[in-house]
């Protein structure tokens, strides 16, 4: 199942928020307000490429209970594995689901575009789970909660540029 998030911030400049994407800080506190537990498993920086591996699990984010009891588990957790180029201003991006890690796919690409003043987030993605009988259901499940985290996120990145810059 394909999905697109995409967020425009009238007022960071794209190198701001290149800068604020990738800062440890404020990721730790726009996953706190999201109800997202990271922990930064790996970030090197080479050049113009970034690579940053990051285990992310939901807090308070139950899937549905028949899906649980096929899966093994009541909540998703994985490791994001991101690839970023800053010259490209793009990544690529994958999850590495901790159930099922064979059954569950999750891939996509990352883009920051300027506007002007400002700049806009795009993530596109793919999400498979092979999983027979309930694939499209947890497929429904991971992209509903992706989409609900991505518009928290950018809120909370406007309201913390906000609060922080002005």
């Amino acid at each position: 199942m394909k999905f697109r998030a995409e967020a425009t911030f009238t007022d960071i400049p794209l190198a701001d928020y290149e800068a604020l994407y990738f800062d440890d800080a404020f990721n730790d506190e726009m996953c706190k307000a999201v109800r997202l537990e990271r922990t930064l498993l790996k970030k090197e920086r080479k050049g113009d490429i970034i690579v940053r591996h990051t285990r992310v699990a939901p807090i308070g984010r139950e899937i549905p209970a028949p899906v649980a009891k096929v899966i093994g588990a009541s909540r998703i957790e994985y490791v994001e594995e991101l690839t970023y180029d800053f010259a490209k201003h793009t990544g690529v991006w994958q999850t590495i689901p901790q159930v099922l890690p064979d059954k569950v796919e999750t891939k996509g690409t990352l883009a920051f575009l300027s506007t002007g003043a400002g700049c806009t987030r795009i993530s596109e993605g793919d999400i498979n789970v092979k999983i027979f009988g309930v694939g499209g259901i947890v497929e429904k499940v991971i992209v509903g909660d992706v989409e609900k985290s991505y518009e928290d996120a950018a809120r909370f990145t406007r309201e913390y540029w906000t609060r922080t810059r002005r």
